[in-house]
């Protein structure tokens, strides 16, 4: 089964061997994190390959991880800074600034926002518009350091895959396993981590993952939610808990002409019952789970909640006359995600509240992650239910990344309503050169009045562990640094 905590392999003997194994709901997804959408590819990636800063829970300056100091300032809009020493990719072969461009220039994200060269040793980036806050983007995990070699991919991580596997293979082999990176410069703690899959049932629930967690299978997950721990009677589980970081969205086509009209977008927004939603979603305390604005509880909590009116929603109809929507599609995720826990019931529960509008709608389930980002990214829907996982704690990247109408050029896997909007590009501006309250309401403004998406719920960060786990932490996005986990 490969789950046995004292397999063989690697340079420590079979009796010391430390291993730590992690509960998934479903296979990684892309090899490369520049390309990574879905949370489980970035947990697993988030192991191998380093960005050039991080930054900790609870604090608001980044720290170099591959650069060796903080951004430099070199004039306009050009900063600059050197790239670590000493550094060497898993295979041996040092990092330098030339591999280190090549990286962050595959980066659909980042070439969004700057032009990078190589000046010596140093990285020279050249900001597309003024961004006070650049370091925090060079955080992200698509903003990885990345090296390609013989068709395999690199990072200078504290672990590795073993061997050469392609993305097929891992997708069907579980536990998949990463061991130690003996070239790290750190000190990683357990010789090697298992992603072990226990997918959810049909409705959503994880039960077999509660269970594999009850027989002592599983160290570690954050799969799972508080409530679930709680049905489940993990009595003996720790949970390690942040500000959530991700919020669950309905996303419009507004490229589809029956969605390109504010008042039709409006309409079916008005329509919706949020706070259904959340009890569906969440069984305990599900009120505070309501997404009130469209930024996560870890960029601030506003307070009110979200208003609902189907008479309204059907004078808006009406006025649309010939353009209302009699049907709609409306895209599934193909398993839980962290802002969507229960996204087959969610689905309904919005079926049925457009029902009460005349609106049918048709549900249109994904068997995988490929499937469904594929559909999501090419627009091939109306309506998709999805969301979004903050990839920094900054608020502007989080709005940029969903409204900003540069995310729909070229691969950027971002902005899935496709949004093309004068209004809010310069909206966006201004909070990105100056985040204060009023700029912020100007944006909350223009997501209310233009419904280009509609918030819905929040996500709930939580790490659950056994208690011969210790060292866990979360990093500001909820990824599980696992080179600092041990296991006695």
């Amino acid at each position: 089964m490969g789950e046995d905590r004292n397999g063989d392999g690697g340079n420590s003997s079979a009796s010391s061997r430390k291993i730590v194994r992690v509960g998934i709901l479903s296979p990684i997804g892309k090899l490369d994190p520049r390309e990574a959408l879905d949370n489980v590819s970035n947990l697993i990636l988030g192991q191998i390959f380093e960005p050039a800063y991080a930054v900790t829970v609870g604090e608001t300056t980044v720290q170099p991880v591959l650069f060796s100091e903080p951004l430099r300032h070199e004039g306009g809009r050009r900063y600059s800074a050197a790239v670590r020493s000493g550094v060497v990719f898993s295979d041996g072969t040092p990092l330098t600034a030339e591999l280190t461009a090549r990286s962050l220039n595959r980066s659909a994200v980042l070439t969004t926002k700057a032009a990078i060269a190589v000046q010596g040793d140093r990285i020279v980036f050249t900001l597309a518009s003024v961004n006070p806050r650049f370091e925090l983007t060079l955080t992200q995990s698509n903003c990885a350091i990345v090296m390609e070699k013989g068709g395999t991919l690199y990072g200078t991580g504290p672990f590795m895959f073993e061997g050469r596997p392609a993305l097929r293979e891992l997708q069907t082999t579980s536990p998949l396993r990463l061991v130690r990176n003996p070239l790290w410069r750190g000190n990683a703690k357990v010789d090697e981590v298992q992603f072990i899959v226990r997918p959810c049932d049909p409705d959503g629930s994880p039960r077999e993952l509660i269970e594999s967690f009850r027989r002592g299978e599983i160290d570690l997950t954050a799969a799972l939610t508080v409530a679930d721990l709680t049905r489940g009677s993990l009595t003996s589980v720790v949970p390690t808990l942040q500000p959530g970081n991700s919020t669950g969205i309905l996303f419009f086509n507004t490229e589809r002409r029956i969605l390109s009209r504010a008042g039709v977008r409006r309409a079916i927004a008005l329509a919706i019952d949020v706070q259904d939603i959340a009890q569906r979603s969440y069984d305990k305390n599900p009120v505070a789970f309501i997404a009130r604005s469209l930024l996560p509880p870890m960029m601030g909590r506003p307070t009110g909640l979200p208003y609902m009116s189907r008479v309204e929603a059907k004078r808006l109809m009406a006025a649309a006359g010939a353009d209302r929507p009699s049907r709609l599609s409306l895209l599934i995720p193909w398993a839980p995600r962290q802002y969507l826990p229960k996204p087959m019931a969610v689905a309904q529960a919005i079926r049925a509240h457009l029902a009460e509008i005349d609106i049918v709608v048709d549900l249109r389930e994904t068997g995988t992650g490929e499937e469904f980002f594929a559909d999501l990214t090419r627009g091939n829907f109306d309506l998709a239910l999805a969301g979004w996982i903050a990839d920094n704690p900054d608020p502007a990247d989080f709005f940029e990344a969903l409204l900003w109408s540069k995310m729909t050029e070229g691969d950027n896997q971002a902005n899935p309503s496709r949004w093309k909007h004068p209004a809010t590009d310069a909206a966006l501006a201004a909070f990105r050169e100056a985040p204060t309250e009023e700029n912020r309401k100007e944006l909350e403004r223009l997501i209310r009045e233009e419904v280009p998406l509609l918030p819905l719920i929040y996500g709930q960060s939580v790490v659950s562990h056994s208690r011969k786990v210790r060292g866990v932490s979360l990093s500001s996005t909820g990824i599980v640094p696992l080179a600092g986990v041990s296991v006695i």
